[in-house]
C-alpha cells in the first residue's frame, strides 16, 4: 500500500498542475466575484482666475456627490469580495475535509 501512493505521488509530482482532472465537473469552471465595480470620478479642474464662483462651487458640490457614492459602491465591492473570498475557502475546506476522510478511509485496515 505505501509503495503504490509513493509511486502516486511521484508520478503526481512529475507532472504538471494543468494536467490534473476533477472529480467535481462544476468545479473546472468555478464561478469568478459578481461584486461589480467602482468607477472613480474624475478630479475637477481646479479654479480659475475669470471662472464663475457659482458654477465652480456646483461643480465641486457635484463631484462631493460623486465621491460619496464612489466610496459607497468601494465599500459594498469590499463586502462582495470578502463574502466571495470567505465562500470560496469555506468551499477548499469541506473538499479537503473530504479528501482527507478518503485517504484515511483508504489507509485504514
Amino acid at each position: 500500500m505505501k509503495r503504490i501512493a509513493l509511486a502516486l505521488a511521484l508520478m503526481a509530482a512529475g507532472m504538471p498542475a494543468a494536467l490534473a482532472g476533477t472529480n467535481f465537473p462544476p468545479l473546472a469552471d468555478y464561478p469568478g466575484p459578481n461584486c461589480g465595480t467602482a468607477e472613480k470620478p474624475a478630479d475637477v479642474p481646479p479654479f480659475k482666475n475669470g471662472d464663475d464662483v457659482a458654477a465652480y462651487t456646483r461643480r465641486i458640490k457635484q463631484h462631493n456627490e460623486q465621491v460619496v457614492q464612489y466610496n459607497k459602491t468601494l465599500h459594498d465591492h469590499t463586502a462582495c469580495m470578502n463574502d466571495y473570498v470567505a465562500n470560496a475557502q469555506a468551499d477548499m475546506d469541506a473538499i479537503r475535509d473530504k479528501v482527507n476522510k478518503a485517504v484515511a478511509a483508504a489507509q485504514s485496515p
